[in-house]
């Protein structure tokens, strides 16, 4: 194999490396991590890892793409509409509720 095309494969295949990691799921704490329920309003859910973190309540910012902004609490989701993408809608427990932006 000739220097340049080696050089040429090694910067190719550094390039993939580099940008695979970049693309990669989230890595997990593999210790666990448990929020006191206590701290939480809408109490626990657990995330991408199986960690317990504090739920999102309606109005409040959820999902993402390995769902690093937060699980909605029951009653509610995670909508993606017109104006209101990434936000919990419905109606939790306590019915706090909130339906989206009206546009």
């Amino acid at each position: 194999m000739r220097p340049s095309s080696f050089l040429t494969t090694s910067i190719v295949v550094l390039v993939v490396v580099v940008l695979q990691e970049a693309a990669a799921a989230p890595r997990c704490n593999r210790q666990g991590t448990r929020t006191p329920s206590l701290n939480c309003k809408y109490g626990t859910v657990a995330d991408w890892c199986g960690n317990r973190v504090c739920a999102k309540g309606p109005g409040e910012t959820c999902g993402g793409d390995w769902g690093e902004k937060g699980a909605c609490v029951a009653g509610t989701y995670c909508s993606c509409g017109f104006c209101s993408c990434g936000y919990c809608t419905g109606c939790a427990a306590n019915l706090d509720c909130w339906f989206g932006h009206f546009c």
